[in-house]
C-alpha cells in the first residue's frame, strides 16, 4: 500500500498529490494577496512565507520526479481510447512539469531583483540567487511568465479535477478514488 501497483496507487503517490496541490493553491491565494497587501510590513511577510513554501514546493518536486520514475504507473480505465488515454498522461505530464517550472521561475524573479526581495526559506536559511544581475525590466519579464504560468496551471488543475469527477460521477469507473485511498483498483477489475 505504499508503493504503487499495475492497478492502484500507493500511499506516497497519493500524498505527494494532494500535499503539492494543496501548496500549490495556498501559493496561488498567498500571490494574489500580496500584491495587494497595503501594510508594506504584512506584504513583507507574504513575499517571505510565497518564496519559501515556493522552495518547499520546488524539492518536493524534484523528490517526486524520482518518485515518480521509480513507480509504476497505474493502468487507466479499459475502455479508454487511444486518443482518450493520450490527454490524462499529456496533462499529468504539463502539471508536474509546471510543479518545477513555475518556482524556477520565482527563483528567476527574485534573483532579478538583487536585493529588493528576501531570500531566506523560512528564515532558517539564504539561497543563493542565479546570477543574473538586477534588473528591473528583467524582473517584470520575470512576475509576468511566473504569474501566467500559475493561472495556467490552475485552469489546467480544475480541468485535472473536473475529469476526475466525471469518471467518478458520470462513468463511475473508481478512477478518482484511486487518488483517495491506497490500494483501490479500477470498478469494472
Amino acid at each position: 500500500m505504499i508503493l504503487n501497483t499495475e492497478k492502484s496507487f500507493g500511499l506516497v503517490s497519493i500524498l505527494f498529490h494532494w500535499i503539492m496541490a494543496a501548496l500549490f493553491l495556498i501559493q496561488f491565494w498567498i500571490g494574489l494577496t500580496m500584491e495587494s497587501e497595503p501594510v508594506l510590513a504584512a506584504k513583507q511577510a507574504l513575499i517571505a512565507r510565497h518564496v519559501s513554501i515556493g522552495i518547499l514546493i520546488l524539492a518536493l518536486w524534484a523528490i517526486r520526479i524520482v518518485w515518480t520514475l521509480c513507480n509504476r504507473r497505474p493502468a487507466l480505465p479499459g475502455g479508454m481510447q487511444q486518443g482518450e488515454r493520450r490527454l490524462p498522461r499529456a496533462s499529468h505530464v504539463l502539471l508536474l512539469a509546471l510543479f518545477g517550472i513555475i518556482p524556477l521561475t520565482g527563483w528567476l524573479l527574485v534573483s532579478t531583483m538583487g536585493g529588493l526581495l528576501p531570500f531566506q526559506i523560512f528564515g532558517l536559511f539564504a539561497l543563493p540567487r542565479f546570477g543574473l544581475g538586477a534588473s528591473l525590466h528583467a524582473a517584470g519579464i520575470w512576475s509576468v511568465f511566473h504569474a501566467f504560468l500559475a493561472y495556467f496551471m490552475l485552469i489546467l488543475a480544475a480541468v485535472h479535477a473536473l475529469a476526475a469527477l466525471r469518471h467518478q460521477f458520470t462513468l463511475k469507473d473508481g478512477l478518482m478514488v484511486r487518488m483517495l485511498l491506497p490500494g483501490r483498483s479500477l470498478i469494472d477489475e
